[in-house]
């Protein structure tokens, strides 16, 4: 079968998508990369150059003729996420696959724009990057559930911390800051937690939810990649502590706390508990990030009829031993595109905007 011919929107020299997207892309033989878009021609020339992309790699600065290319069936969009619709909408509008970074766009009105031009341009298949739903811890967690090995599910309770928006922020993640850009903790590190934790346990409510949304650190350092203050008083508009309170749909009541900065000395950036009829799963990490992954993240059971706590092992794959921990979760949603199994859909990314909209509108935030 010849391989999925993948266009790149943002193939930068640092950021995200060189250490999550580019090594599953590179090695598999089920992708090839055929053209890069950035903002310059020079900077996709640059970026097949650094990454040792075939010389017959075309190098693009404008997303319009990227999506007239004829030679590209996939269109991959990595750049941040108030340009997504400039950038992936002209390869919507031309049918091509995309896959484009979650958030879908920077607010509900866009991601439900981009979702009407995938519809009117009879796209195949269009992917978010939910990829948490590929995440072996996970689907373990829900495996667990589901074998029924704690009993029915009575209520589970996240706590998480960002690691992001405490004190200070190098400058390179300077547009966390920004409510308005459209990626903060909300959208970002509570909109994949949440996803998760109802990919685990159920998606949906049977009530709009209770929520808290808040700025409580209105002004944040800026330091350089060093930790040297460029800006000691740098004025923050984005949120950093969110309260949720509800029961889903599956009649599991749900409390998720995420807050800004790093976790108390010593504890877990994360910790999700499942408390059942017989028993209660436990869940610990560096942070809240499942999507990627840690490796200090662990799954604990505790039997209350026995007393005693087991620790629960994760199988291992292919992505395991030969990717490092970006990388895993994105080169597992990619297999299962390649393999035509698509779990985190256009449509799946409105609803989750959907509920962070509705966050939003509930403590009289205009995003």
């Amino acid at each position: 079968m010849a391989p999925i011919r993948v266009g790149f929107l943002g193939l930068s020299k640092s950021g995200w998508a060189p250490g999550a997207h580019l090594p599953y892309l590179k090695e598999s033989d089920k992708y090839q990369i055929v053209a890069i878009c950035n903002s310059s021609v020079e900077s996709s020339e640059a970026a097949i150059e650094l990454y040792n992309l075939p010389s017959t790699t075309k190098a693009y600065a404008d997303p319009e003729e990227l999506a007239k290319d004829n030679d590209i069936d996939l269109v991959v969009c990595s750049v941040r996420v108030d340009r997504h619709l400039s950038t992936i909408g002209p390869s919507l509008k031309a049918g091509k696959d995309v896959f484009v970074e979650w958030p879908l766009g920077k607010n509900l009105a866009t991601a439900k724009e981009l979702l009407k031009l995938k519809t009117e341009g009879g796209v195949k298949h269009a992917v978010v990057g939910l990829q948490a739903r590929q995440a072996p811890t996970v689907h373990k967690v829900k495996s667990i559930i589901d074998s029924g090995k704690v009993g029915a599910v009575l209520s589970s309770v996240w706590a998480g911390q960002a690691g992001n928006l405490g004190p200070s922020i190098p400058q390179s993640y300077e547009y966390l800051t920004q409510r308005e850009v459209g990626g903060n903790i909300v959208t970002i590190h509570f909109g994949h937690s949440v996803d998760y934790v109802q990919y685990a346990l159920g998606y949906g409510f049977q009530s709009p939810p209770k929520t808290l949304v808040a700025n409580q650190r209105k002004y944040i350092q800026i330091t350089d990649s060093e930790g040297k203050v460029l800006e000691e008083k740098h004025a923050k508009t984005s949120d950093d502590t969110i309260f949720l309170n509800g029961t889903l749909s599956s009649g599991i009541p749900l409390s998720m706390t995420l807050r800004g900065g790093k976790p108390f000395k010593d504890t877990p950036g994360l910790e999700w508990r499942i408390y059942g009829e017989t028993g209660e799963i436990r869940v610990t990490a560096s942070g809240p990030f499942l999507n990627i992954g840690y490796p200090d993240t662990k799954i604990q059971i505790h039997d209350f009829e026995k007393d005693t706590v087991e620790e629960v092992q994760v199988d291992k794959d292919e992505f395991d031993e030969g990717f490092g921990i970006p990388a895993r979760n994105v080169g597992r949603l990619y297999k299962a595109l390649a393999d035509g199994k698509i779990n985190c859909s256009f449509e799946d990314a409105v609803e989750r905007h959907a509920l962070l909209d509705a966050m939003y509108k509930e403590n009289g935030i205009q995003a």
